[in-house]
């Protein structure tokens, strides 16, 4: 006997059981979205792994990057090389697929061999062709310090010879940093006790611009406005059609915070030309603002991170890590935060990736833990979606915990998994002779969990749909 309902309209028979529990589960679903005991887990792939496989004393100092398929490449400088260079410290690199197998075996990066390369940056492309810069020591006219680089394809395969980045050569050039766009167009920023341009007060920022043929595009440039006092430790990234923000620390500031060190940054085009003036990132200027690392999603929006002596949150106790995320236009979303929850001792030296969604990721070390490692310094982080809203919770890093685990590096794929590599006193693989390189993959970003008590309530409509459709 058919029903009347819906205003008069017959149905000839009750819905299906599966129909109604489908839909209750999507509603429920719906309502798990915003519950408050749905918990957001981040998620390690395997285990942590030991970079290096070289492993007579140190390896230290590691940077990674990712291409747009997931596929890295982790760089370290290492006192000694499997390689030609037993002169001192060399530049040294493993190359990894998006399944986190080792591609081919550890490689040494440079070619010039006299005395020390150290300090390492590397970017990559969409396509996994990237680029390598780090500090030589008398490798340029001068025979100071020099910034150097060498191409690779994706395959590993060096593309052209190792060359220099700077071209003004009086004192030393040095703390590189370098991204690359989509495209493998790529820039390198550097900190230079001198300038070609106007800053001649001590240090003072470079920058060079390449094209993913590795032609040099333009000059070297000056990117710091502000010219009193030292301008260093400078970090930078590009959007996927080549448009580049660069940040740095700053003795003092064109803008507010004149009581210390600042985070200072300068928006550029692809072109190359600067996109408005010189801005001041911290909103907080009681302290010491320092180490800044910056990360840009593909459109341009990016996400500042720092050091500072002090907080604009409640971390009072030492060092803390904050940050600061803008659109592409460069116009501030939001305020200020403090990245760490976990407020015991120092949490200092801040990295950040950022995925295609413009969700980021923040690495640091801290003093301790609110983790399981008690026994020194850690390897934190915490995920941030694009509005600044924290995704999760704090997490430890490292799974090794005895000696210290510290200057940790992360970079993200467009999907949002994500590689952590740090320098760890100590391995959980073979390296016990000093500093290892060691790492950690992540699932893209964090899924909802449903808690114990939604899993009760989504079993609970289903039943009472089932109950429903059979009366």
């Amino acid at each position: 006997m058919a029903r009347e309902d819906l205003g008069g309209l017959p149905l000839a028979r009750p819905l299906p059981w599966i129909v109604w529990s489908s839909a209750a589960a999507v509603w429920v679903g719906l309502c798990l979205l915003g519950a408050p005991d749905v918990a957001r887990a981040v998620t390690p792939f395997a285990s942590e792994f030991q970079v290096d496989t070289y492993t007579t004393l140190h390896q230290r100092r590691p940077s990674v990057a990712s291409d747009g398929s997931g596929n890295f490449v982790v760089v370290w400088d290492s006192y000694g090389s499997p390689g030609s260079d037993h002169s001192s410290y060399s530049v040294q690199g493993q190359r990894y697929s998006s399944s986190g197998a080792a591609l081919g075996g550890q490689f040494q990066v440079n070619s010039y061999t006299t005395n020390s390369q150290y300090l390492p940056s590397v970017a990559s492309a969409g396509n996994g062709n990237f680029v390598v810069v780090w500090v030589s020591r008398s490798s340029d006219t001068d025979y100071l310090l020099s910034v150097q680089g060498q191409r690779y394809s994706s395959s590993g395969a060096a593309l052209g010879a190792q060359f220099q980045v700077n071209n003004f050569t009086t004192s030393s050039q040095l703390d590189p940093s370098v991204s690359s766009d989509a495209a493998g167009n790529f820039v390198v920023v550097w900190q230079s006790y001198g300038s070609p341009g106007s800053d001649h007060s001590g240090y003072s920022v470079q920058g060079q611009r390449y094209s993913s043929s590795g032609a040099a595009l333009g000059g070297q440039f000056q990117v710091n406005s502000y010219t009193t006092n030292g301008q260093d430790l400078p970090s930078v990234a590009s959007a996927g059609y080549g448009n580049f923000v660069v940040v740095w620390q700053s003795f003092g500031s064109a803008g507010s915070d004149t009581l210390g060190r600042s985070v200072q940054g300068q928006r550029y085009d692809s072109s190359g030309v600067a996109q408005g003036g010189q801005f001041q990132v911290n909103s907080h200027t009681a302290s010491e603002e320092m180490s800044p690392s910056v990360a840009s999603d593909a459109a341009g929006d990016f996400a500042v991170v720092w050091e500072s002596h002090d907080s604009a949150g409640n971390d009072n106790s030492g060092y803390s890590v904050q940050g600061q995320i803008y659109d592409s236009s460069g116009a501030a979303v939001g305020g200020q935060i403090q990245v760490n929850s976990y407020t015991t001792g120092n949490q200092r030296l801040p990295s950040v990736a950022s995925d295609a969604n413009g969700h980021f990721v923040v690495v640091w070390e801290s003093s301790l833990s609110g983790g399981s490692d008690a026994s020194g310094y850690s390897v934190q982080g915490q995920i941030y979606d694009s509005s600044g809203a924290a995704i999760g919770s704090q997490f430890q890093v490292n799974s090794y915990t005895t000696g210290v685990q510290y200057l940790a590096s992360v970079a993200s794929d467009p999907n949002g998994s994500f590689v952590v590599a740090w320098q760890s006193y100590g391995s959980m693989g073979s390296d016990t002779s000093g500093f290892s390189v060691e790492g950690q993959r992540y699932l893209p970003e964090p899924a909802f969990v449903p808690s114990f008590g939604a899993m009760v309530a989504l079993l609970g409509a289903c039943r009472s749909a089932k109950a429903r459709s059979r009366g």
